[in-house]
C-alpha cells in the first residue's frame, strides 16, 4: 500500500506546536501508513500587538496568518483551538475534522499547591477571560481576579517567573498540551464554573473541497465532538456576536441526545436544555435566545463588565449601557426538537 502524506502548518509557540503534534501523533497511530509532516511558521505578530487581546494558542492576527497559508497552498491543514477560530471562516476554508474532545473544564494553578478555598483574602488570581472573572468573583468575593492579556505564555510568565499574581486559572486542556498538569491545584466542576464555548476542542482546518484530506482525517473525526462544537458555536454566535461578553456554555452528547447548559455573568443565571444530536445548531441557538429574553441577563452582563460598580451618572446611565449590548438579529429559527429549558437550581 502506498504511503500517503498530509502536511500541517503551525505557529512556533510551544502551545500551538504541542496541540498540532498531539493531533499528528493520534492520527499516525490510527493510520500507520499516513506520513504527517509539520511545517512551523514564525508568528507574524510581535511585541505589544499581542497584548491587545486575550487568546489561547493564537491571536486573531495569527489565525488570519495561518488561514492565508492555507489559501496560498503553503499548508494543507492547520490545528486550532476551537475558541481561537474567527467565524465565519474565510471563503475557501472549512473544518475538516473535530477530534475527540479533551478536558473542557477550567484549572487552577498555584505555586504553593493551594486550593482556591485556601487562598488568603485579598490574593490576586489571573484569568484569561471576562467569563472566568465573573463566575469566580461570585464564588470567591474575597479574592481579586485580573484578566490577563497576551495569551497563555505571558500569563505563565506573570505567575511562575515574575510571581506578580498568586494563582492562575486557565483551561485544563491547555495545561495538558503544555505538560504542566503537575502544578494544577484543582479542576473546577461545571456545576461551579461553566467553561467557555469550544473549550477543550481542537479543530483541523483545510481548504474547501479537499476530500482527500478529509478522508485521511476521518479516523480521527468525532461526530459527538463535532455536534458539541456546533451547538456551542451557535450559542456563542447568538449570544456574543463579535463582542467580548462573559458567557459560558457546555454541550455534551449522551447517547443520541445533546445536552447543553448556558449562562451569563456570575453563572447564577443558568439554563439547560436537550434535544436530538442532529438538531445541535438549533438547540444551541435556541438556548441563547431564551437566555437573552430574560431581563436579568442584561444585569449579569453589566455587572461582569463593571465588577467595581456601574460608572457615575455623569458618565453613563444604565439605559445607555444597555444600548451598547447589541443583540444580533437573525432569521426565524427552526426549533423542531427544541425542549423548553430547565432552570438550574
Amino acid at each position: 500500500m502506498k504511503t500517503r502524506v498530509l502536511s500541517f502548518g503551525s505557529l512556533s509557540s510551544p502551545l500551538a506546536r504541542n496541540q498540532t503534534q498531539t493531533v499528528l501523533d493520534r492520527l499516525q497511530q490510527a493510520v500507520p501508513r499516513l506520513n504527517c509532516q509539520l511545517n512551523v511558521f514564525s508568528s507574524p505578530v510581535k511585541g505589544k500587538a499581542k497584548l491587545d487581546e486575550p487568546f489561547l494558542a493564537s491571536s486573531r492576527g495569527e489565525v488570519e496568518f495561518l488561514e492565508r497559508k492555507l489559501l496560498d497552498d503553503e499548508a494543507r491543514c492547520v490545528v486550532l483551538e476551537a475558541d481561537d477560530m474567527v467565524l465565519p471562516l474565510p471563503e475557501g476554508l472549512e473544518i475538516l475534522c473535530v477530534p475527540d474532545r479533551g478536558n473542557p473544564f477550567d484549572a487552577f494553578l498555584n505555586r504553593k499547591g493551594l486550593l482556591m478555598d485556601e487562598m488568603e483574602a485579598g490574593g490576586t488570581v489571573g484569568v484569561l477571560s471576562l467569563r472566568a472573572r465573573a463566575q469566580l468573583s461570585a464564588l470567591w468575593p474575597d479574592l481579586e481576579f485580573e484578566v490577563l492579556k497576551g495569551g497563555v505564555d505571558r500569563a505563565m510568565e506573570t505567575h511562575l517567573r515574575r510571581s506578580e499574581i498568586d494563582g492562575l486559572v486557565m483551561p485544563a486542556a491547555v495545561t495538558e498540551h503544555l505538560g504542566i498538569q503537575g502544578i494544577v491545584a484543582e479542576i473546577f466542576s461545571p456545576e461551579f464554573v461553566l467553561p467557555g464555548p469550544g473549550q477543550g476542542l481542537l479543530v483541523v482546518i483545510g481548504r474547501t473541497g479537499d476530500h482527500q484530506a478529509r478522508e485521511m482525517l476521518k479516523a480521527l473525526h468525532s461526530e459527538a465532538s463535532a455536534a458539541e462544537l456546533q451547538a456551542e458555536q451557535a450559542f456563542c454566535a447568538r449570544m456574543i456576536s463579535d463582542q467580548d461578553l462573559p458567557v459560558g456554555a457546555l454541550a455534551r452528547v449522551e447517547h443520541s441526545q445533546l445536552v447543553i447548559t448556558g449562562t451569563t455573568g456570575s453563572g447564577l443565571n443558568r439554563l439547560a436544555t436537550h434535544g436530538p444530536v442532529e438538531k445541535a445548531e438549533a438547540i444551541g441557538d435556541g438556548l441563547a435566545t431564551e437566555i437573552l429574553s430574560r431581563i436579568d441577563t442584561f444585569a449579569d452582563l453589566l455587572e461582569a463588565d463593571f465588577p467595581d460598580g456601574l460608572p457615575d451618572e455623569d458618565h453613563a446611565d444604565e439605559d445607555d449601557l444597555l444600548e451598547d449590548i447589541e443583540l444580533e438579529s437573525g432569521d426565524s429559527l427552526d426549533l423542531d426538537g427544541w425542549v423548553e429549558p430547565e432552570e438550574s437550581e
